[in-house]
């Protein structure tokens, strides 16, 4: 229905059955700011009552600004698609909205904003809404590229291509999930596919999020090498002295939720592009592997990278003992003959 919408826009004798109140319309408008799943009835019914003619660029701007969730997104689409189909200017004036918005990365609370602009782009485009297909899909390619070249050190869109791959993936990037894939190949079946994008042009759409995701995993490994490395010196610190210090401690922590944040995203990522993480031994298996591999005296050596001292002039003081001869005069001093070893000279002092 919404690919053919433009053949069956209503004919203007239509929209003066609806009322076309200005306080009831203002306020349609001011709902629409804070949309949510639970009053998606109530939208749809004074949708359908309003004639919104005049305010169309009003409610595109409140639907593209509002604080949705996830849950709300579907809500925010079926208006979208009703809009569609009911005025003929909303398509351009979504694209318009949605271009503007894009245009700027960093923006105030980014992250959020361009998860929701992102997803809302990609369903637009999938469903048929925006009717310009080749401004739509140079529009996502730009905003894709943007975020891959800036945000593989950083990865703070990675919820947003997450949610992205999640919703659009299959007929954007044309790739099936791990788990789709395995049913399909268990089954032996042909899933149909929407014919949104040529196949040269959904590899090129893959390639990007499959490049972001290279980025994401390589960030993956070297997190948890780091956290890694952190436990273990931990763990041998705590065994050496008895305690951790709380620095130490605070660190690992920190660490430790870095990680298990950047291991859900980057799991579920994988699973949605059908790519492979490399494994990430535990702290335990690591330590196995060192007990099949060293020698009793590599693990002494080992041991020895957890220091004893809490810094070199203690290390120095307990370590260095110094010579007194050259220090303290002779008087003090006396020799005495030992049949057990050679003499020595021994303080008076402590005679």
């Amino acid at each position: 229905m919404n690919l053919d919408a433009k053949a069956h826009h209503p004919p203007d004798s239509f929209f003066r059955t609806l009322d076309s109140s200005v306080k009831k319309n203002s306020v349609f408008v001011k709902k629409l700011s804070s949309l949510t799943e639970q009053n998606r009835t109530k939208l749809v019914a004074d949708l359908n009552s309003l004639n919104l003619t005049k305010y169309i660029e009003e409610v595109v701007n409140a639907i593209c600004s509002a604080k949705l969730k996830m849950q709300d997104m579907n809500c925010a689409i079926h208006l979208c698609s009703l809009l569609h189909r009911r005025y003929s200017d909303f398509s351009q004036l979504l694209l318009k909205t949605l271009q503007s918005a894009l245009s700027n990365l960093n923006k105030e609370d980014k992250v959020t904003r361009v998860r929701i602009e992102l997803r809302l782009l990609g369903q637009m485009l999938v469903l048929g809404i925006i009717t310009d297909q080749k401004e739509g899909f140079t529009l996502l390619h730009t905003t894709l590229c943007k975020i891959v070249e800036s945000d593989k050190d950083r990865l703070e869109f990675l919820p947003a291509m997450v949610s992205f791959v999640k919703h659009c993936g299959e007929d954007i990037l044309g790739v099936q999930s791990t788990k789709n894939r395995q049913l399909i190949e268990q089954h032996n079946i042909t899933v149909p596919a929407m014919k949104i994008l040529a196949k040269d042009k959904q590899q090129i759409f893959a390639g990007l999020l499959k490049e972001y995701s290279s980025a994401v995993i390589l960030t993956l490994v070297k997190l948890h090498n780091k956290l890694m490395k952190c436990l273990k010196h931990n763990k041998k610190t705590l065994l050496v002295k008895g305690e951790v210090s709380a620095e130490k401690i605070e660190l690992s922590e920190k660490l430790s939720a870095q990680h298990s944040k950047l291991l859900m995203n980057a799991t579920t990522l994988a699973e949605l592009l059908d790519i492979t993480i490399p494994d990430l031994p535990s702290l335990q298996q690591l330590e196995d592997e060192e007990m099949d591999c060293n020698s009793p005296t590599n693990a002494n050596a080992d041991m020895s990278e957890v220091s004893l001292w809490e810094d070199e002039d203690q290390k120095t003081f307990y370590r260095d003992i110094l010579d007194l001869t050259g220090r303290v005069p002779q008087i003090l001093y006396k020799k005495e003959k030992s049949t057990d070893c050679d003499s020595a000279l021994i303080p008076l002092l402590f005679l």
